[in-house]
């Protein structure tokens, strides 16, 4: 972890754009609404804090938890009783009731006099807002503020630009050509292997040839050349994804079946030109504003970046294109 002072690259953690050109794409509005999760409480006598603390949740549920708990306070006072009331870890590290009380008896003899409590429901994540951790501590339960956490996901970008620009020209100058001679789909698809030993793949729009189905968007040829190629590799993992840890780079924000067909592909990040505000899939103010790469509702996500300068054109498309 590259502490913010020492990172070499330049980042404006206010807006998300690194180097005045790379525009992190994600999902502020559900950042801002709080998806909540149910974890185990219980309400204890302040002199037994410190057996909680150590013996339970720091020797067990910190390490076991699949749920990170750590912008949450653990106790906060009931004031009315005098008692402290902790939370002990998720539901999704704890179903069943039994067992956590089974854990407390066995943490202390005399634990058996608490029972636990039922499921409360807490932020899964913190805000990104000093006003709204204070705001959700006093609806739901007490927030540990220590700056956006946008912040932490930006500095630890491993981003080459030199490559960013590399990748970005080939794909401007394709698109561009393809423009001028008349194509109708001047959209263009760099797929990099994580590896960086094997060839690019350079996918340009199927649809401008006949015979091509209305599905070959650059994309989905991109993805179709990577897994003919693992076919003919003989030591490819057959189970693998297709394009695990890939970068794509895009001369126009893809649609939401490609979003979702790179989501499937397990790509690392995708970087993008030109945006497309009717059809485009990535971007919050894009078509619907599902922002595909970083949607809770789906089970992957991926880096996405939109490359805000002027120095690669693309070739225009009709805006109702899906690309």
């Amino acid at each position: 972890m590259v502490k913010k002072a020492k990172n070499p690259l330049k980042i404006d953690y206010k807006n998300g754009i690194i180097e005045d050109r790379l525009l992190q794409i994600r999902n502020f509005k559900d950042v801002n609404t709080p998806k909540l999760i149910t974890v185990w409480s219980i309400e204890i006598e302040p002199r037994d804090s410190k057996k909680v603390i150590d013996r339970l949740i720091r020797n067990d549920f910190q390490i076991n938890d699949p749920v990170s708990l750590k912008h949450l306070k653990r106790i906060r006072k009931n004031v009315e009783s005098s008692t402290l009331e902790v939370v002990l870890c998720s539901k999704e590290y704890i179903y069943d009731k039994d067992e956590i009380d089974q854990k407390l008896k066995s943490a202390w003899a005399s634990a058996e006099k608490y029972e636990v409590k039922g499921v409360i429901e807490v932020p899964e994540f913190a805000p990104s807002t000093k006003e709204l951790n204070s705001a959700w501590s006093a609806k739901y339960w007490p927030l540990i503020w220590n700056g956006n956490p946008n912040d932490q996901i930006l500095n630890d970008y491993k981003i080459d630009m030199r490559e960013v620009r590399d990748e970005l020209a080939r794909a401007s100058a394709m698109s561009t050509k393809m423009a001028a001679a008349g194509q109708r789909f001047p959209i263009v698809s760099v797929f990099v292997d994580p590896s960086r030993q094997k060839a690019k793949v350079v996918a340009e729009d199927g649809r401008n040839y006949a015979g091509s189905l209305p599905i070959d968007h650059s994309v989905m040829v991109g993805i179709r050349t990577v897994g003919e190629r693992l076919k003919e590799d003989a030591d490819a993992d057959a189970d693998a994804y297709l394009c695990l840890d890939y970068d794509v780079y895009l001369t126009h924000e893809p649609c939401s079946m490609c979003s979702m067909a790179l989501i499937h592909s397990r790509v690392r990040r995708v970087v993008f030109l030109s945006q497309m505000e009717r059809t485009g899939c990535l971007k919050i103010t894009s078509g619907d504003g599902y922002c595909m790469n970083d949607n809770k509702l789906l089970n992957s996500k991926y880096e996405g970046f939109q490359w805000v300068g002027e120095e690669y054109p693309v070739g225009a498309v009709d805006r109702d294109v899906c690309c």
